[in-house]
């Protein structure tokens, strides 16, 4: 007899919907991998932005010379897997329109009509317009999976397509809501500095966000959570509760990993970080990057030494190499990057002290490396050039890496710093994740239910400002490369953590498309 369990899956057709830039959504993008390998149809919704993860990116074309990245994207999974996911697989990117933003009140009192106008069309002509041509995916739509924040239109827009697309068919899609955050946390709140009128238009818009998710909520069919506290609060507040709530924690997929010795000196020379920085160049042992010795050559990066001898190449980490650090940030005021800037300040004090104080002591050189994209950005840049000027031993560069590289980078990284702090206080932060997949210990800021992923003293340390984290980082790295015992036991806790394809299988999978009827 057939084990039930066994039987085999119907496929089915799934939207997800991302009213964001979908190359900036990985944990949606983990979904769409997921349903793809299971052999569904995906229909992939977003903003234009940012490449996909190299395994959704599509093959280049026949007719025109693939580009560097392309060649990449396109090794990093077989040519089997490339034509089974892409038939498959349809992506719908929307361009809505950005009016101007203004920070006095008529400003703003005009912008968000028009920017709900603006999204309110691009999502509905996605949805009843795109989306209704069946030259690539001719299968009708069964599931509906929205990511949550924003919940403004894109809640009411999805449940009002379901109830469309059922009112002619036998049944409606399953309308999912995956809760990355609370919608209406993510509205900006007033300030001890703001006037009264303000205070009065911001707390109303948080107060009509919360009814509009308040009341849509229940609307859903069923809905994943990022963690447990979130899972409670939407029973207590929101009248979510059941078997069709699930948590499924973010977990890294298997391109996160460490680096190989090999990889990473690669990396390092294509990126060629101490290019620019003379002072960076100085912290390799010669000054001339190519050493030819007879029949022995070599090629330093500032991590790396690759080695010939008698046609023998030998890649190995240098001896003195500096620790990298890396902080993902989205360099928006819930990332306060003034933080960060603090502690490498006090950081730098504390080494410079110690090395005057007890000469013998051990104490590398650092390179902060900072990934992301964001509007405070430009703000930072100055005060960054302005802290590699004074401070020698520390330096802080900015970078923006294709998704291939982004997991490869943090693999070789000593240590990772989080600056992400919820609105809510019930979401975590998925680039810890990326990092622990890749084996690195991370250095959080403290807030709500942290604690169901980075535990103090255990997979990293927890702080809650400048002067601590600065503390810690001095505690951690000192004695690097040779003494490493703490951040070596953080390491050895982390191996071994559950993927995302096994954790999606076993809490997400039957929510979404798994047989309801």
């Amino acid at each position: 007899m057939t084990n039930p369990r066994e039987k085999k899956e119907k496929k089915k057709h799934v939207v997800v919907v991302v009213l964001g830039d979908i190359g900036r959504s990985p944990r949606m993008q983990y979904h769409t991998l997921s349903l793809l390998e299971h052999g569904h149809f995906v229909t992939l919704i977003g903003y234009v932005g940012e490449r996909l993860i190299p395994a959704l990116e599509k093959p280049p074309s026949d007719d025109g010379a693939p580009s560097h990245t392309e060649n990449e994207h396109s090794s990093a999974f077989s040519e089997a897997a490339e034509k089974k996911y892409h038939k498959n697989l349809r992506v719908l990117r929307m361009k809505p329109h950005m009016p101007p933003k203004r920070n006095n009140i008529m400003g703003r009192l005009l912008y968000y009509p028009l920017r709900l106008t603006s999204l309110l069309y691009c999502l509905f002509y996605t949805l009843w317009k795109e989306l209704q041509d069946k030259t690539i995916i001719s299968s009708p739509v069964d599931v509906v999976l929205v990511q949550n924040p924003p919940s403004v239109p894109t809640l009411l827009l999805v449940y009002l397509y379901c109830v469309w697309e059922g009112s002619w068919r036998r049944k409606r899609p399953r309308f999912v809501i995956d809760w990355h955050n609370l919608g209406y946390t993510m509205f900006e709140s007033p300030t001890q500095q703001s006037s009264f009128l303000r205070t009065i238009i911001l707390n109303s818009i948080q107060i009509v966000a919360k009814s509009y998710e308040r009341i849509l909520a229940p609307m859903a069919d069923a809905h994943l959570t990022v963690t447990h506290a979130m899972e409670v609060w939407l029973g207590e507040h929101f009248n979510v509760h059941g078997t069709n709530v699930r948590v499924l924690y973010d977990k890294p997929p298997l391109l996160f990993r460490p680096t190989t010795i090999d990889e990473e000196h690669e990396l390092f020379q294509r990126l060629d970080l101490e290019g620019e920085n003379e002072q960076m160049r100085g912290w390799l042992d010669h000054h001339n990057d190519d050493d030819v010795h007879g029949d022995q050559s070599s090629k330093e990066t500032l991590f790396t030494q690759c080695t010939i001898r008698k046609n023998e190449r030998i890649i190995q980490r240098r001896q003195n190499r500096p620790a990298l650090l890396i902080s993902s940030t989205s360099w928006t005021p819930d990332e306060d990057f003034s933080v960060l800037l603090d502690a490498l300040e006090r950081l730098h004090t504390l080494i410079t002290n110690e090395s005057k104080s007890t000469p013998t002591t051990s104490f590398p050189n650092i390179l902060v490396v900072v990934t992301g994209k964001g509007p405070q950005k430009e703000y930072f840049l100055p005060l960054l050039h302005k802290f590699n000027e004074e401070h020698q031993r520390i330096k802080i560069i900015t970078l923006w890496l294709e998704a291939s590289d982004y997991p490869k980078l943090l693999g070789c990284a000593t240590l990772g710093v989080c600056l992400h702090t919820s609105t809510s206080g019930l979401d975590l932060p998925m680039k810890v994740l990326d990092m622990f997949g890749c084996q690195v210990p991370v250095c959080a800021i403290g807030f709500d239910c942290l604690d169901e992923l980075v535990k103090d003293g255990v997979n990293g340390r927890v702080f809650c400002d400048g002067v601590e984290l600065s503390r810690q980082l001095f505690n951690l790295l000192k004695g690097y490369p040779s003494e490493v015992v703490e951040l070596e036991r953080y390491r050895q806790n982390i191996r071994g953590m559950t993927r995302w394809r096994e954790n999606w299988d076993e809490c997400a999978r039957h929510l979404i498309v798994g047989d309801w009827e």
